[in-house]
């Protein structure tokens, strides 16, 4: 018998809490475990180092595990590698036909115990191992053609026949012997082997070397399989045997069976056979006892997905579910969503210690488990925080639902070492109706709502957007669903305000790109919505939208020949800094355009360079390389920052608008304006001041030297023209 400890197993699974327990209980009896998180992964890691035998499941993203089997399959430095597929449920005909397609070696259900998983690695590696014996021992052979009229022809032949007989005696012991281990590692496999005939009769039925079964061997002769397991297996188990029998397909079912008042759970699987002219012979199989596996599978199900103090819905549980209830809502559908947090809990965890707020928890748990309905999701997602989804429930049900558990939490005390705490409960309810929101704006409202209810003075129940109090708590959600909508449907639009070089008193120089927001008839300026969008991160899917419009626009224009004004400058956030993925995308478009690149100007406001220094010099510092030109917006508001000025390889300095607009009445504003002016020419920086509203203004930054001006007396933001027209033949005209 082969030892697994010798052999390497590759495990291929985008489960983490699932691969890493594998992982570990696997380590104990293979000599090797990697783990891979998708199938490219897993085919990359193939060409550093082969393993033995590959279990992939087969629900993997991108690449399914069909996929990959065949993949393995069609190379031929890979092929001869077992690949073992392996499914949550029950298996189809249609997965048993895709694995064959595919051809892996074997497709089981998951998960798998330890000993199943060994024996399965034992069983395909057996197999593997036969096929190398059959194809080494094989030889070819050819028998030389000679003259009749040679002498001793006669003997030639005898020693010919000779050697030949020779031959397969050696490859029948050979033959043999690779079965008689074959049948080793096939009885370490099952519990129970049987084979019927084409009448279903039991004609041999024998136990596995390790079998904890204790089903009799004898008195089967004649008997049929059915009438043999009928007083010991389910009576189900039967019938669905009885049909896969019919109908001559591979079986592969589960079953109880009664083990001597002890009920276990098995599985039965079986192969048609045929003789050699082709006819039904029967079926031979195997029954393994998976009872453990089973339980194991349900614990393992369970810890992944519960929190394992109160036993609730752990974090990432709840957020799937409410993901798959948001996506199945249809328009006449709604849920309510509940964000519960904890009053006076720290004080229970400091006077009467962690042990007391865990017991605390547990009782809370179980009294909120007895107020929701049994279609409801509850969850534990924090240290004293809860959630509740009530499905498929309007507002008012919800209110009176949740009225009663508050009451029931407001009557509860807790006793603990004679001492008796009171706890309360703030609430946040959110009404969740077909929308583009997503799962973390959801919760972030709901949490938002709790935090109203807290900050009112806790142990209340606040509605999402009933509370005024707080502002812009109502406008939050309206605002998040609109920029959605508007993102996927093109609803945003750019806008232009002119610049203008001092030197130039008429023709714009420039200009910055800015973003409206159209709202039925209205077009609605970004104030109204990017505090939100700030809020729940979204600053990434703006910035990258905003930028896509605006090189579309410049590129097809520079093609036209027909781009007004030196260069365009747009904001990017400090988000948008820090993410590598826009910058490469960037880089991908901009790389074989310098035209265009040398067109744009990227606005970095001083607050977020400052913050991400590091990040914002690598970043302007690729991006210059191809032609870009960089600007720090809003400067002089740090102004305890200028000398990380040296530091930052920037085009331009734009000076904050609140001392452009008092440079002619407050000298200090000018002392600040002249100071930036003057740094910024011994550092060969040209200057943008922004807010020129007059004349007057204009004329003292012309003095003063400011290099670009932009306000509303320079010009207004005007709507960016479509995109021009290019000619017919443009191709390379960008290099």
């Amino acid at each position: 018998m082969y030892n697994t400890n010798k052999l390497t197993i590759l495990l291929v699974d985008d489960d983490a809490d699932l691969i890493q327990y594998w992982s570990a209980q696997l380590a104990r009896v293979f000599k090797q475990i990697r783990c891979s998180g998708h199938s490219f992964d897993a085919l990359e890691s193939l060409h550093k180092q082969l393993p033995d035998i590959i279990f992939a499941d087969v629900d993997l993203p991108e690449m399914d595990g069909f996929s990959l089997a065949e993949e393995i399959k069609n190379n031929p430095a890979f092929s001869s590698i077992p690949v073992v597929l392996y499914k949550s449920g029950y298996l189809t005909e249609q997965d048993k036909r895709e694995a064959a397609r595919s051809g892996a070696d074997q497709i089981v259900s998951k998960p798998l115990s330890v000993d199943e998983i060994s024996g399965v690695a034992r069983e395909c590696y057996s197999r593997q191992q036969l096929k190398h014996v059959m194809n080494d021992d094989a030889v070819a052979r050819s028998v030389p053609r000679v003259s009749s009229e040679n002498s001793g022809y006669a003997d030639f032949l005898t020693q010919q026949l000779g050697d030949t007989i020779q031959q397969l005696k050696k490859e029948q012991q050979v033959l043999s012997l690779a079965l008689d281990r074959f049948k080793d590692f096939a009885y370490t496999v099952g519990d129970y082997f049987w084979e019927v005939d084409a009448e279903m009769c039991l004609v041999f039925l024998g136990t596995g070397v390790n079998s904890r079964l204790a089903l009799p061997l004898s008195d089967y002769q004649g008997k049929s399989f059915v009438e043999y397991f009928y007083n010991s297996m389910s009576i189900a188990g039967l019938q669905e045997f009885q049909v896969q029998f019919t109908r001559r397909q591979p079986i592969d079912m589960s079953s109880e069976l009664d083990q001597e008042q002890n009920l276990r759970i098995v599985k039965v699987q079986g192969q048609p056979y045929y003789s050699n002219d082709g006819l039904f012979g029967g079926y031979r199989g195997a029954i393994i006892d998976i009872t453990d596996s089973q339980l194991n599978s349900e614990k393992l199900y369970f810890a992944a997905h519960h929190d394992a103090l109160t036993g609730l819905l752990n974090t990432r549980a709840f957020t799937s579910s409410l993901k798959n209830a948001m996506q199945m809502l249809q328009d006449d559908q709604q849920h309510v969503l509940c964000y519960i947090d904890l009053d006076y809990f720290k004080e229970v965890n400091d006077s009467a210690g962690h042990r007391a707020g865990d017991e605390l928890l547990i009782e809370l748990s179980d009294l909120f488990r007895s107020k929701v309905r049994s279609n409801d999701m509850l969850a534990r997602i924090g240290g004293d925080e809860f959630a509740i989804l009530l499905k498929h429930c309007n507002l008012d049900q919800a209110r009176r639902l949740i009225q009663d558990l508050h009451t029931s939490v407001k009557t509860y005390r807790f006793e603990c070492d004679g001492r008796c705490f009171e706890i309360g409960l703030s609430i946040g309810l959110l009404e969740i109706l077909r929308s583009e929101l997503t799962v973390s704006e959801v919760m972030d409202l709901a949490d938002q709502a709790c935090y109203a209810a807290k900050k009112s003075g806790r142990n209340q129940i606040r509605v999402y957007g009933d509370d005024h109090s707080s502002g812009t708590l109502s406008g939050d959600a309206y605002w998040l669903e609109k920029f959605h909508v508007a993102v996927n449907t093109n609803q945003l639009c750019l806008f232009q305000q002119p610049m203008q070089h001092f030197k130039k008193s008429k023709d714009v120089s420039a200009y910055e790109v800015l973003v409206r927001m159209k709202d039925g008839d209205r077009l609605v300026p970004p104030d109204s919505f990017l505090s939100v969008i700030q809020r729940f991160q979204l600053s990434p899917i703006l910035d990258r939208w905003v930028v896509n419009k605006l090189l579309d626009y410049v590129e097809s224009a520079v093609l036209a020949g027909s781009l007004p004004g030196e260069f365009y400058s747009v904001n990017i956030s400090a988000e948008s800094i820090c993410d590598l993925d826009f910058k490469d995308h960037l880089q991908k478009r901009l790389k074989n355009s310098p035209r265009v690149a040398e067109r744009i100007c990227f606005e970095v406001t001083e607050s977020s360079a400052m913050e991400n220094l590091g990040k914002a010099i690598k970043f302007i510092s690729e991006l210059r390389v191809l032609g870009c030109r960089f600007a720090l917006d809003d400067f002089g508001t740090g102004f305890s920052s200028l000398s990380h000025l040296k530091n930052l390889p920037v085009d331009f300095v734009k000076m904050d608008g609140v001392f452009v607009k008092g440079i002619i009445s407050d000298p200090v504003d000018l002392g600040m304006v002249e100071s930036i002016q003057h740094i910024a020419t011994l550092m060969d920086i040209q200057t943008i001041a922004e807010y020129v509203e007059n004349e007057a203004i204009a004329v003292k930054l012309r003095e003063i030297g400011v290099d670009y001006l932009q306000g509303f007396h320079v010009g207004h933001p005007e709507l960016m023209p479509a995109l021009p027209m290019m000619p017919p033949s443009s191709t390379g005209l960008l290099q």
